[in-house]
């Protein structure tokens, strides 16, 4: 009895201690999880190397850089108090982890400027953030970096598209300008009607990723797209690349390089960073 009165006295002090959070002067709640050897707090103005992961009200993990490619984040002066990433930032040396606690309100509406918070976060909520410092940088050091990171994405890239390419068995040109491949299954006369700038356009088409999983198609939905032309518009930019190079019955596969695609950012549950993607298709009519 009194063995069990002492291991349940232990868990006490346990689960207390882990939730305890200390308070920096704006109200920023954060608790260290490691302390490296960095002695040295960042200024603002650096550049921050770091790991960062965002968790809801129901503990379920929505955004993380470990495993992949760290943020590099340029510390500026917090915006408000007691919910700004950037205080939290503020107070890592290199080596540093903490969690910390910010009121989802201030970082979505205020820290990001979003106009409206997600669907998987609550009103009045706090997302708790684990944040790993490993180094700082100056602006030299991030452009050599992401220099080189980007030379690597496209050796890398340029290999997937040539393996899907030989797997399919296309036979695919390349803009070289955009690095968009691009194959007609079905090619008609200059005299067809020609899509430009200002053209309605009614059409199908099937959007994949390189794996085939397919994340748009317009033929299970029944419903043929029609949008008016216009280059601004366009997200992904790649989809007024492709259009603009048909013509009102033709028919063709298009490559669209990570950068003509969603880019770094991908899209959330649906198209992943740095993405690749297919689509195949199929104009009906121009005007």
């Amino acid at each position: 009895m009194y063995r069990n009165l002492l291991i349940i006295i232990l868990l006490s002090f346990v689960f207390v201690g882990c939730n305890h959070y200390s308070k920096t002067e704006s109200g920023l709640r954060y608790q260290f999880l490691q302390r490296g050897k960095g002695i040295v707090l960042p200024s603002i103005g650096d550049y921050l190397q770091c790991h960062i992961s965002i968790y809801n009200a129901n503990d379920s993990m929505f955004y993380s850089t470990f495993g992949r490619i760290p943020e590099r984040i340029l510390l500026t002066t917090p915006t408000h108090k007691g919910g700004d990433i950037m205080n939290a930032l503020s107070i890592l040396s290199e080596g540093d982890s903490l969690k910390a606690l910010i009121n989802a309100d201030s970082f979505f509406l205020k820290t990001r400027g979003e106009i409206v918070l997600p669907d998987y976060v609550k009103t009045g909520s706090d997302l708790k953030f684990i944040i790993k410092l490993e180094r700082r940088l100056n602006a030299f050091q991030v452009d050599s970096l992401r220099n080189a990171e980007k030379i690597e994405r496209w050796k890398n890239e340029i290999v997937m598209i040539n393996q899907y390419v030989i797997k399919e068995g296309l036979e695919v040109k390349i803009d070289t300008l955009t690095g968009l491949r691009y194959q007609f299954h079905q090619k008609l006369s200059d005299t067809a009607q020609k899509i430009r700038d200002g053209s309605i356009v009614t059409f199908h088409f099937i959007g994949k990723l390189m794996d085939g999983t397919e994340f748009f198609n317009s033929y299970t939905m029944g419903q043929a797209q029609t949008i008016k032309v216009f280059r601004e518009q366009f997200q992904p930019i790649g989809m007024y690349e492709i259009l603009t190079r048909m013509k009102q019955g033709e028919k063709a596969t298009f490559i669209l390089p990570y950068d003509l695609a969603f880019g770094a950012r991908g899209v959330e549950g649906m198209i992943p960073p740095f993405a690749s993607l297919v689509y195949k298709v199929n104009i009906l009519k121009v005007r």
